[in-house]
């Protein structure tokens, strides 16, 4: 078979299986299973794909009928432009995390001399992988509490050639050695709530557990660092938030309790309510 009859054939079998964008899909699988860009599947339409390859295609496309991600079978995953590892050690990054970091860089774009940043949660490492990148004279640290996810971390930083500028710590929320006060701390920690998990679409059940249940209501760990991070952040620091549906008005209401005069929240892509950025 050609390039353009499998990429059909297994366009069809997708979508008989629900996947959504099942095009898309096959594209992305068919090439990786020839290692070759999406695009250039389009300059060698005749191409003949052999034995081999259709083999492995075919247990690529089976695991993806079954829902096991995308992502997680092309090992990698593209945030703020750039290419990252992806595996089950992680959550797999989510376009809309990126207008986070959006959001963020005007307030530290102009501060002058080195700045200490720090990335709560910090999964497979983009967020910190990326402010280090967008922000050359930044001195970052990245927490986790999974040693697996700091693992993946620190593959990505070595990717991208950050093991000196981003210092990673195996512990719960924030550093416990140390008396860095931060220009700016990032979180996109668990939030959805347990009573949710067993609900979430098929794909997202294969990622960590861990990285996703945000305890009763789903607030349990944003709360405790909002409880936490103010004896760390500088007078004039920013602490940035991603927060899940219907979660706005306790977060808001939780920093000021905690001393944070003020409070902004920003919408993401479809106009949910999805990150607070705050400072006291």
């Amino acid at each position: 078979m050609t390039i353009l009859d499998t990429l059909i054939s297994s366009s069809r079998y997708l979508a008989r299986h629900g996947v959504e964008n099942p095009r898309l899909n096959a594209e992305y699988l068919l090439a990786y299973t020839l290692g070759k860009r999406r695009l250039e599947l389009y300059l060698e339409f005749s191409q003949h794909v052999g034995g081999a390859e259709h083999k492995l295609l075919r247990e690529l496309m089976r695991s993806r009928a079954e829902r096991y991600p995308l992502q997680y079978l092309l090992g990698s995953s593209e945030f703020f432009g750039r290419q990252f590892l992806c595996d089950r050690r992680a959550m797999i990054p989510r376009q809309e995390t990126e207008l986070l970091i959006e959001l963020a860089l005007p307030s530290l774009l102009h501060l002058d001399g080195p700045i200490a940043l720090l990335d709560v949660g910090t999964g497979s490492g983009v967020i910190a992988a990326t402010l280090a990148m967008e922000l050359p004279w930044a001195f970052v640290e990245a927490t986790d509490i999974s040693s697996n996810a700091l693992t993946l971390a620190a593959e990505n930083l070595k990717k991208h050639h950050l093991v000196k500028r981003v210092q990673l710590r195996q512990v719960d929320l924030l550093p416990t050695c140390g008396t860095h006060r931060y220009e700016a701390v990032f979180a996109n920690l668990p939030y959805i709530p347990t009573e949710e998990i067993a609900t979430l679409p098929l794909e997202v059940q294969h990622e960590p557990v861990q990285a996703l249940d945000g305890g009763p209501g789903g607030m349990a760990s944003i709360g405790r660092l909002i409880e936490a991070v103010t004896t760390r952040l500088h007078p004039e620091g920013w602490l940035w938030l991603e927060i899940g549906n219907q979660q706005e008005e306790a977060a808001t209401s939780l920093l000021r309790k905690n001393g944070f005069g003020e409070t902004n929240v920003h919408r993401d892509y479809n106009n949910f309510p999805r990150f607070i950025s705050a400072k006291k």
